[in-house]
């Protein structure tokens, strides 16, 4: 394994982080002497706990230091940065495992989760603080007014396996789709007894004392207990290039630009940036956010208070060792399944997600104390 290079000046990593940012295609010059080069579509901002982990990979060096020259390309979506998989513009996307399902398998692109960026959802249900008295558990929000972020995101999967789990059925509870800050508002004023609110809203809301945390399902033991695993939100995925495992080089429209469904990268582009993404997942996860502001660029960290408050409510969801096992992959297609039904012609469980070969090797050569990055 290749040793990490010497830190650079804060001003220097932050150029480097904008230009892998903004380079649109290809690997250009810093990458040539690489033996291995990848783009990779990101679909959710830096400031955004979950998809941090591929900015400090590249901000600190550790994608080539791994062997790998990645070119990020910053999608305006998680939906956005599949449709890049997807038509072959890059060769791994980093987006919610929902989309993986839905914009890729279910339009005729097989995938395998190569990494789990983190194990449980970035939501919290909250009951309001002036229907403390009357909702003391999810049983109890029948009949009540609850807030979503909106409909198909990720709070509004959890509020609909919760309420299965507990025996009630949508339309016997008042779900109602509103913003961030609108949920805030609502919940303070007692328009809602509670809501299934996400970050960083939720921690404003409990800060701010307008809602209680009735299951903070940002803390992996909780979601393990109220979603019956852990939870992979986001995930770093990549082609099979394959349907049930057998190579598939059919046209199909649907696929791609070209029909045909699109090859995974090279075995050895793969297994670099699984490395890196461990190293650097690991690293988060142990280490103060503080300490990790301070390591990080500036122009990655921006506001820091703000960068701060967000990466300790999502810190301990980090999955070091990067594995999506099958428990967890089962647990989390559960819960996106009560969602808006797939299209029937998508069959998928735990083992075709599985991560290639090529890259639980890599993962083992790390060993159970990856190396900082």
């Amino acid at each position: 394994m290749k040793t990490a290079p010497p830190r650079v000046g804060r001003l220097a990593r932050g150029f480097l982080v904008i230009l892998g940012v903004l380079a649109g295609s290809g690997s250009g010059p810093a990458h040539a002497e690489l033996p291995a080069t990848l783009v990779v579509a990101v679909g959710g901002p830096a400031e955004d706990p979950a998809y941090l982990p591929v900015h400090v990979a590249a901000a600190l060096g550790t994608f080539e230091a791994e062997g790998v020259g990645v070119t990020l390309r910053r999608a305006k979506h998680p939906t956005g940065a599949i449709d890049l998989l997807r038509t072959r513009e890059a060769g791994v996307a980093v987006t919610t495992l929902d989309q993986a399902v839905r914009g890729a398998w279910a339009r005729g692109v097989p995938v395998r989760v190569l990494i789990a960026h983190t194990r449980a959802p970035a939501v919290v249900v909250v009951v309001s603080a002036v229907a403390t008295a009357r909702v003391a558990r999810v049983e109890d929000l029948r009949g009540q007014k609850v807030g979503i972020p909106g409909p198909g995101t990720t709070g509004h999967l959890v509020l609909l396996h919760l309420l299965r789990k507990a025996g009630l059925k949508p339309w016997q509870v008042d779900i109602q789709s509103v913003g961030g800050a609108g949920l805030v508002a609502r919940l303070a004023r007692g328009d809602l007894a509670a809501a299934v609110i996400d970050e960083p809203w939720a921690s404003r809301a409990l800060a701010a004392r307008a809602a209680t945390a009735l299951l903070d399902l940002r803390r992996p033991e909780v979601a393990d207990r109220s979603l019956g695993g852990p939870f992979y939100e986001v995930v770093s995925v990549t082609p099979s290039g394959a349907r049930d495992g057998t190579p598939d080089t059919k046209p199909d429209e649907k696929a791609g630009k070209a029909g045909a469904v699109p090859a995974p990268p090279p075995e050895p582009a793969l297994q670099g940036f699984a490395r890196a993404l461990i190293r650097v997942q690991a690293w988060l996860a142990a280490t103060p956010p503080a300490e990790i502001a301070e390591r990080l660029p500036p122009s990655l960290v921006g506001d820091r208070d703000r960068f701060l408050a967000r990466l300790e409510a999502g810190h301990a969801a980090y999955v070091p060792t990067g594995e999506a096992t099958d428990a967890g992959l089962s647990a989390t297609l559960a819960v996106l399944r009560g969602g808006t039904p797939w299209p029937l012609t998508v069959s998928i469980d735990a083992k075709d997600l599985r991560a290639p070969p090529a890259v639980t090797r890599a993962r083992a050569t790390l060993g159970p104390s990856p190396p900082a990055p």
